[in-house]
């Protein structure tokens, strides 16, 4: 009896190492064994797969035996095993490809990607001799200031606006939201090539405007555009006064029609110097006065200046002829010699930003109109009193402004220029800015 018992383990055992399904005793018959109940996770009470394929266990065997003398661990489709199989743990990281050409060309800090290595690892003829440092790479246009992060090739120098000392206290101040839920935004800011002709332009909210409560709204506008033929630049500045309620309305309508009326002209063969400039502040001072009492506005509500200019967008290699017309304290000013010129009146010998005689829409008839030769100027520039003023009463500033609009500026760094912090000075800032003498090719702005 115990030799029959010991027949059947004997039987019972080496079916279960061929991954056969049942157990054959000594009279040959098949009957189930218990070890042979499937459990609910779908393997054997021994440890084997129920669906194995006998081929497929053999083989797992061997590569059991294989991990064995490899040291008892092994990476198997990215998952760490043991010497019984079991499953080790999650899927052993993957290291991602590298990209040699980015790293070649943009390594990280520290580093040298050519094997993905530190340089301490990795020296010179088998030694932890780090490499020379790399030769031509860009630096920051200066360092941060103390005790900001340390910075790399990616983090930009910390830009602010100039500050002509003594600064203004309000310049300092938080910027406040206007009342009037459509104001216009408190800065505004443009650049193109039209031709040989490079322009920049920008609009900010001065900060006595800006600070104080209630705020308002930016009251300087502009507008810049082309005829049809791309033949002339059209440049229209307005400069809405602080006493008027409504004065950005004003300056907006301002510029807006005059730009629409000199299209028209243009658009229908008037040369420059053939413009009206009677009938086209006329005409703008009639739709300025409209769109007050559309609003149910006092006139008196919405004054502004406004300047003009037209400019030819090519050089024909003789006596380039321009236009521009003013009324009030927006002027068109010349940059020639290291030194700025007012083409269109005298600069102001005080600073009282309510001494105006003549504006829109009360006295359109005020407005006169010049020729001059484009081709004698470094750069011309339609300025409000906010940028201009800054002329004659900053020691300095002119020499500065001179030297820094020699040649088109990056344009998020001119409209740092035009919110210049000084003194006294608290009103809009508008400046739109022309280089009649492009290079050929790309533009590329001086930093």
């Amino acid at each position: 009896m115990s030799m029959q018992i010991l027949t059947r383990l004997r039987h019972g055992i080496s079916s279960v190492l061929r991954g056969q399904g049942t157990t054959t005793g000594a009279t040959g018959a098949s009957e189930p064994d218990d070890r042979d109940t499937a459990r609910q996770d779908g393997t054997r009470q021994d440890g084997t797969r129920r669906d194995m394929h006998q081929g497929e266990a053999r083989r797992g065997w061997r590569e059991h035996a294989r991990s064995v003398q490899r040291g008892g661990r092994e990476r198997a489709g990215g998952r760490v095993t043991g010497p019984d199989g079991a499953d080790g743990g999650p899927p052993a990281p993957v290291p991602p490809p590298i990209d040699r050409e980015f790293e070649r060309r943009y390594p990280s800090p520290g580093h040298d990607h050519r094997d993905g290595r530190p340089p301490a690892e990795r020296g010179r003829n088998g030694t932890d001799q780090a490499p020379p440092p790399r030769q031509g790479r860009p630096e920051p246009v200066q360092d941060p200031p103390a005790g900001s992060p340390a910075h790399s090739d990616l983090v930009p120098a910390h830009a602010v606006p100039p500050r002509f000392a003594p600064v203004s206290r309000a310049s300092q101040m938080a910027w406040l939201l206007p009342q009037e839920p459509a104001s216009p935004p408190g800065v505004a800011a443009d650049q193109a090539r039209v031709g040989d002709l490079r322009i920049r332009a920008a609009s900010v909210v001065g900060a006595g405007h800006r600070c104080e409560r209630p705020a308002k709204p930016r009251q300087d506008a502009y507008r810049v555009a082309q005829d049809a033929t791309g033949d002339h630049l059209i440049i229209a500045v307005a400069d809405g006064m602080s006493d008027s309620s409504r004065a950005e309305l004003g300056a907006s309508v301002a510029v807006g029609t005059a730009v629409g009326l000199l299209r028209r002209e243009l658009d229908q063969g008037v040369p420059p110097d053939r413009l009206s400039v009677e009938r086209i502040f006329a005409e703008v001072a009639g739709n300025i006065a409209a769109a007050a009492r559309e609003r149910g506005l006092d006139p008196a509500h919405v004054r502004t200046t406004l300047a003009l200019a037209v400019l030819p967008t090519r050089s024909t290699g003789v006596r380039r002829i321009a236009w521009a017309g003013q009324l009030a304290d927006t002027h068109l000013w010349m940059l020639r010699r290291q030194r700025w010129q007012c083409l269109t009146g005298e600069a102001k010998e005080q600073f009282d930003g309510s001494a105006l005689s003549a504006f829109l829409p009360h006295y359109p008839q005020a407005a006169r109109a010049i020729l001059f030769d484009l081709n004698e100027a470094v750069a011309v520039a339609l300025l409000s009193d906010g940028v201009a003023d800054a002329f004659s009463q900053v020691d300095g500033a002119e020499h500065w402004f001179a030297d820094r609009w020699r040649d088109p500026p990056p344009l998020a760094s001119f409209m740092l220029d035009v919110d210049f912090q000084a003194k006294g000075l608290l009103d809009d800032r508008t400046a739109v800015v022309v280089w009649p003498h492009a290079a050929g090719g790309p533009e590329v702005a001086r930093p």
